[in-house]
C-alpha cells in the first residue's frame, strides 16, 4: 500500500472499501486473519473503524459509524492491522488531512 494524503471533511461518514492482493509470504486470504484499523485526529483522540471482511476473504470494509464532526481538523493518521497465524502485519500509516465543512 502506498503512503498517499486523501482530504476528508469531518461530518462526513467516513467509510473505504478495501481489496486485499495475496502476497508471497501472506495468507491466502483474509477469512482467518483479524482485521483491525484505527484512526488517530490531529488532536490524539483515537477512533476505532468496524471491519467487515467480504466472505471471499479477498475485500473488506472499514467505516467509522460515530459522529465526526469533532474530530480535530488537520492531518490525521490511519493504518490497518493484519493479525494471522504466522505474523502480524501493518499497512503503512496513511494521512488524512481533516478539512471543517464550508455547509451547514
Amino acid at each position: 500500500m502506498s503512503c498517499n494524503t486523501v482530504t476528508f471533511k469531518r461530518g462526513s461518514t467516513f467509510a473505504t472499501n478495501c481489496t486485499y492482493t495475496p502476497g508471497a509470504s501472506g495468507p491466502a486470504n483474509l477469512l482467518a486473519t483479524t482485521v483491525s484499523s484505527t484512526i488517530k485526529d490531529a488532536g490524539g483522540s483515537e477512533y476505532d473503524l468496524t471491519v467487515t471482511v467480504a466472505i471471499d476473504g479477498l475485500s473488506f470494509t472499514a467505516n467509522y459509524s460515530g459522529d465526526t464532526s469533532t474530530w480535530a481538523l488537520g492531518m490525521a493518521k490511519w493504518d490497518i492491522k493484519f493479525d494471522y497465524a504466522s505474523g502480524v502485519f501493518l499497512t503503512e500509516t496513511l494521512r488524512i488531512n481533516v478539512i471543517e465543512s464550508v455547509t451547514a
